[in-house]
């Protein structure tokens, strides 16, 4: 190749404008350079379809008209020899362009009315496929040199990294639009998201407070339900008393009270003031069972209890409750257990639910047996009261720490013996407490923490 090619080609391959994505800049760099090196009198750009089917200039540079941006469109249909030899992508040298096998369609529609001799057609080339032309013309004829015909390869090229230039900013342009859709889109899901999480905030504090007047209508009934027994029961017998005692008065004052009326109404105010007395402290017993329901234990100290020794004595105080329900307890707690806890009421949750255990849990008369195991893990420590009784239903299960459901009713329970050790393990204990059926019986789980977290 002349020295006077490869100067210009190292020119245009430095030059900005090829690297900018700028096609149009890239068109007028590499056709002027064309038609400066070589002295031709036209050359233009051609690209492909995608199928191959046609062919469309989009961009020429004529020494005469200038005309950089003409409407001209090839097809295979009208020109299938050249097409035909365009798909084997190689070089279309035409020294006589009106002769040239390939050339020769254009003749009369395209080359004599422009006055086109020679032609010179070098395949473009992107990833590695062949999108179009450089199509270089000239009006007399002109052999072209082989290093012409490198030169115009190398352009060729170079136009094919114009493309790829081309090709990176509209993919750069297109992901910034995208990103900035979907900023947008994320911004306005984000606000959505928002507004619905506000609402479902909302709806939750509604229904917390919907379910908290519930649970208050429950307890405020179960607490008149619970109570009005005992106090009608204590009203009927004063008001007996009452009627005995006026009874008597009246008597008195006639002069008519025998010996054996006297003592008749003394037995009957007697039994009335029983009846009144014992009431009135089931009375009591139910509101400080109330009391305890509701404990927040302010008043309480932590204390480092081991539980090899503490559980065996609330086991004590429990004997003679085992006994009369015969039931027979086992432990295992192992000797290194320490944890930080409130004495009186972790005492009295196990006591409860020992309590209940031997209520509930047991319908038959064959061995009953409650196991009460302990496990220490990394930051907390599990306590298992575990018996082999008749298990939960799953309504019982559901509804075991709702306050003043019980299964016993008409054995005079309560129902607030697990609802207390709900109440005392979640708030005062800071744990978690799971009730589950086993194969053999139910068993309640406590979840504790080693050291409490006090104010």
């Amino acid at each position: 190749m002349l020295a006077n090619l490869q100067h210009i080609l190292s020119q245009i391959s430095r030059n900005p404008d090829i690297d900018k994505g700028d096609l149009m800049a890239s068109n007028r760099v590499i056709l002027s350079a064309i038609n400066q090196a070589l002295g031709t009198d036209r050359a233009s750009v051609w690209l492909l379809s995608d199928d191959h089917s046609q062919m469309h200039c989009t961009y020429l540079l004529d020494c005469e008209t200038h005309l950089a941006e003409p409407d001209i469109t090839l097809t295979r249909h009208n020109f299938p020899r050249y097409f035909a030899a365009l798909d084997e992508e190689r070089n279309i040298v035409a020294e006589d362009a009106h002769t040239h096998p390939y050339t020769s369609e254009f003749s009369i529609d395209y080359l004599t009315p422009l006055q086109i001799f020679s032609m010179l057609d070098t395949p473009i080339r992107h990833h590695g496929e062949m999108v179009g032309i450089i199509c270089i013309e000239h009006r007399v004829t002109k052999k072209w040199r082989d290093d012409e015909v490198v030169f115009a390869g190398f352009l060729a090229d170079i136009y094919g990294r114009a493309l790829s230039a081309s090709e990176r900013i509209r993919y750069q342009t297109e992901l910034e639009q995208l990103n900035s859709s979907l900023e947008q889109i994320i911004s306005q899901r984000t606000q959505e998201l928002t507004q619905s999480l506000e609402q479902l905030q909302q709806t939750q504090h509604r229904l917390i407070e919907v379910e908290k007047m519930a649970s208050l209508g429950r307890l405020v009934s179960g607490i008149a339900h619970e109570i009005n027994t005992p106090l009608g029961v204590a009203v009927t017998a004063n008001s007996h008393a009452q009627a005995t005692l006026l009874e008597l008065e009246q008597l008195f004052h006639a002069n008519q009270l025998t010996r054996q009326q006297f003592s008749q109404s003394g037995s009957t105010i007697k039994h009335s003031i029983t009846m009144v007395n014992a009431n009135l402290q089931r009375a009591v017993d139910l509101v400080n069972s109330f009391k305890q329901t509701a404990t927040t234990g302010t008043e309480q100290q932590a204390e480092w209890l081991q539980l090899s020794r503490f559980i065996p004595q609330v086991l004590t105080s429990m004997a003679s409750v085992l006994q009369q329900y015969q039931v027979q307890a086992e432990l295992q707690v192992p000797e290194d257990i320490e944890v930080q806890s409130y004495a009186s009421p972790l005492a009295t949750v196990l006591t409860r639910l020992i309590e209940n255990a031997c209520i509930h849990a047991f319908d038959t008369p064959e061995p009953r047996q409650i196991v009460i195991s302990a496990s220490l893990n990394k930051h907390s420590w599990q306590l298992d009261v575990a018996d082999n009784g008749r298990g939960m239903t799953e309504d019982e299960l559901t509804r075991a720490f709702e306050p003043f459901f019980t299964t016993r009713r008409s054995d005079g329970a309560k129902g607030l013996g697990l609802t207390l050790v709900f109440n005392l393990v979640s708030h005062l204990l800071q744990g978690e407490v799971r009730l589950f059926n086993t194969d053999k019986g139910c068993t309640v789980s406590l979840t504790l923490p080693v050291t409490l977290v006090t104010a």
